[in-house]
């Protein structure tokens, strides 16, 4: 099955599967069989990623339908000739990689350990990877953090940082001017939490940006299913703010050479681009991994509802990565390619697979809600 048929199909039919009532899938993506290389492939086929693959005895008893009846009953009996179908296990639900958020009494027992690259202390220079959150809402009882993502700037060189909106900007209920400090609040210790007890001084001694834009998403309502793009928002770095000699480095070493082209097929229909990724977060630090699927379609649960988001990377983890791509506080970071080009924002995952909204996708949203002219700043 060629790309652009594998696209056309997913696009088309996703909502109506992932709508069934009896069904285990929970996100649908264009993939390969057998777990084959993207860049390697010419066949691909729809990925359907389930919690648990489970046997024929096991879905009636459950009373599920499988994934070659949810396509049956969805795109039509004539369609299973042509669609070629896979299913891979996600271990759990897909859901945003929040920006850890806990009351304060649980500060220090959640969020795993502190990785070898530190990105979860204090930084005088600011750069990509590292610790941050929006405090506002709920500081000082309840404690978060998340990533800084990468950095852009706009017509008049104005520098500001990119994260999730579930990060920085409150899952769409930020205003503009809200603060963005560093580290996030959960990677504080105990006497810097006593001694800054009130967002007032907490802004005051690390306050780095304000938010400047916020792309709004939107929730499921009754019969109402909008179709999100990005989870992601922008914050002005406050001037003179904290030093910025480092905004283009990612976190203890390398830079961002520039922004990927999407995904695309020559004419044999083979993938152009490169699959081989990795990315620096504030709780699992430096990974590596492959994109396995892409035009990932699903329905994620955030604290205030359901949102479906269609056009996702899927990423797993590579044999030497030696553990999971992404957890939870990794929300924001940016996607880099082996050609170190930003190739997306990660803002979601399940116990195996990461999901990032691809460059082309971020860019666009925020500079329409933003009004401005963006370039990413690379080295």
């Amino acid at each position: 099955m060629k790309l652009k048929e594998a696209i056309q199909a997913l696009e088309a039919h996703a909502l109506a599967i992932l709508s069934q009532p009896n069904s285990n899938i929970r996100l649908l993506a264009v993939g390969t069989k057998d777990h084959r290389s993207l860049s390697e492939a010419t066949d691909f086929c729809i990925t359907a990623y389930v919690p648990e693959k489970l046997t024929m005895s096991q879905l009636k008893t459950r009373n599920l339908v499988t994934f070659v009846k949810s396509v049956a009953l969805t795109a039509g009996a004539d369609a299973m000739g042509r669609i070629e179908l896979d299913v891979v296990e996600s271990g759990s639900d897909f859901a945003p990689r929040q920006s850890l958020s806990a009351p304060a009494a649980f500060r220090g027992a959640i969020g795993g350990p502190t990785p070898t690259i530190d990105t979860q202390k204090l930084f005088n220079q600011l750069r990509c990877g590292i610790g941050i959150t929006n405090p506002s809402g709920g500081y000082p009882k309840q404690l978060s953090v998340g990533t800084l993502g990468f950095f852009v700037r706009d017509g008049n060189q104005q520098p500001y940082l990119v994260s999730n909106s579930h990060v920085i900007g409150r899952s769409g209920a930020a205003a503009a001017g809200e603060p963005v400090v560093q580290p996030g609040t959960l990677d504080l210790t105990a006497n810097e939490l006593q001694m800054m007890n009130t967002l007032a001084k907490l802004r005051n001694r690390l306050e780095i940006a304000r938010v400047r834009a916020v792309v709004p998403f939107q929730l499921v309502s009754g019969t109402q299913i909008p179709v999100n793009r990005v989870d992601a928002a922008m914050a002005a770095l406050n001037d003179p703010g904290r030093g910025r000699g480092d905004i283009d480095r990612i976190c203890y070493g390398g830079v961002i050479r520039g922004v990927a082209e999407p995904y695309r097929t020559t004419s044999s229909g083979a993938l152009v681009g490169s699959t081989r990724v990795y990315k620096v977060g504030r709780t699992t630090g430096a990974t590596e991994g492959n994109i396995v699927g892409i035009a990932g379609t699903g329905m994620l649960t955030y604290p205030t509802g359901q949102a479906f988001f269609a056009g996702q990377l899927v990423i797993e983890g590579t044999p030497d990565n030696g553990g999971l791509f992404s957890d939870r506080g990794d929300s924001g970071s940016a996607i880099l390619n082996d050609q170190h080009e930003l190739v997306g924002v990660l803002f979601a995952g399940s116990e195996r697979q990461t999901l990032a909204n691809p460059i082309a996708d971020v860019m666009r949203e925020l500079q329409a809600t933003s009004g401005l002219t963006l370039r990413v700043v690379t080295g």
